[in-house]
């Protein structure tokens, strides 16, 4: 999952303070050990820590940033970090603790979430420093023109996302799924009603159908061909966008 780069002035309100648990819940036993209490909750003061780890991990792992060669690309990973520092900065983005006593411990999972507003300026693709990236924001862009998340369902802003890693020894928890989850509390105490998110690879976009996420809008990765960028060789043939309007507060 990522998220096209826009220039996006929002600010968590002091309403809404930082250091928040947006959920608690009990992991599964695993190799004979009793299972895990986990917290997600503000990202804070994991920031640092978590970039580096979307740098080591999930340029990696995502088909996307695999299939462009994104970690062979200097120019490019320089200017991804400097978005992803942008986007956490907006203060919403969440992370996953083990839960010992009541209080976060070991960081095991995190999901950089960030606030699209409809008055935000799409960054200039030209401007754009690096070409690997350059040709996944285009590839982004595109999926996210296809449907106008705004007006489908009738908001001014909107939770998206720009990549979620859980860790590899807590995989299987449902740590993911538990993140998606809580972008609900959170978009409720922003004041902010929907979340939508272009999900690149098939296990995330399982994952969000399973979290009751609907499909907006599919992009062939076969038709990115036209703009000379070939993602032909990614383990799925298609992104899709994917969003879910939340409930209200009784």
């Amino acid at each position: 999952m990522l998220a096209g780069n826009t220039k996006m002035p929002f600010q968590r309100p002091a309403s809404v303070p930082i250091g928040q648990v947006w959920s608690r819940f009990k992991g599964k036993e695993r190799d004979g050990k009793p299972a895990k209490m986990y917290q997600i909750r503000d990202m804070d003061d994991a920031k640092e820590k978590c970039l580096e780890l979307m740098k080591s991990t999930f340029l990696r792992d995502e088909p996307l940033c695999d299939v462009l060669e994104i970690n062979r690309d200097p120019v490019s990973i320089e200017t991804i970090m400097k978005n992803w520092e942008e986007y956490v900065a907006q203060n919403v983005s969440l992370a996953c603790y083990t839960e010992v006593d009541g209080e976060p411990d070991e960081l095991v999972g995190f999901n950089i979430v960030l606030v699209k507003s409809i008055d935000d300026i799409d960054e200039d693709l030209d401007t754009v420093k690096g070409e690997s990236w350059k040709k996944l924001l285009r590839t982004l862009i595109e999926a996210e023109n296809l449907c106008n998340v705004f007006k489908y369902y009738g908001v001014d802003k909107y939770l998206t996302s720009s990549g979620l890693t859980v860790l590899p020894e807590h995989r299987g928890q449902n740590i993911g799924a538990r993140l998606f989850a809580a972008r609900e509390p959170l978009g409720n105490a922003l004041g902010i009603e929907a979340t939508a998110t272009v999900f690149t690879a098939t296990t995330s976009q399982v994952l969000a159908a399973k979290c009751g996420y609907e499909t907006l809008a599919e992009l062939k990765y076969s038709d990115m061909l036209k703009f000379g960028i070939n993602l032909t060789e990614c383990t799925t043939d298609r992104a899709k966008l994917m969003g879910t309007r939340f409930k209200k507060q009784q």
